[in-house]
């Protein structure tokens, strides 16, 4: 008998289309009613249903560029998860970076001179260590 196993794939959230809002708010005639709805627009959080203002603070999401209140600031609320997790997924695999030839040089003679530096200490130590046999 095999068993088969179903899981559900969550949801991700809609976020605002502010592009067509912006379409819709810059048909008007008027510059200074376009400007305030664009201002009002910017100071609002871009998760779908939520109307906080984040004026006075918000939180920039480097993956989707939105703004968000600190309710949906996390990625994993508003709909960035794929992207943290990628994300980290690369960071985990390849953890370092790569120098550049000037840094690999300095890097390369630092650890030329350590290395001589423990050779002339490990020789010193022998030979004190020579007088204080027995005979």
């Amino acid at each position: 008998m095999s068993t088969v196993t179903v899981t559900k794939v969550k949801e991700k959230p809609i976020l605002k289309d502010k592009e067509a809002d912006l379409q819709k708010i810059t048909t008007s005639k008027n510059l200074d009613e376009v400007l305030e709805n664009v201002k009002k627009l910017d100071n609002t959080c871009s998760f779908k249903k939520c109307k906080t203002n984040i004026s006075n603070f918000a939180i920039d999401c480097k993956y989707c560029k939105g703004r968000f209140c600190p309710s949906h600031s996390l990625p994993e609320i508003h709909g960035c998860g794929e992207a943290v997790r990628k994300d980290e997924k690369e960071k985990f695999n390849h953890p370092y970076v790569k120098l550049n030839q000037e840094n690999h040089e300095k890097a390369q003679t630092k650890l030329n001179m350590k290395l001589k530096q423990m050779q002339l200490e490990r020789k010193a130590k022998q030979c004190s260590s020579g007088k204080g046999k027995k005979k």
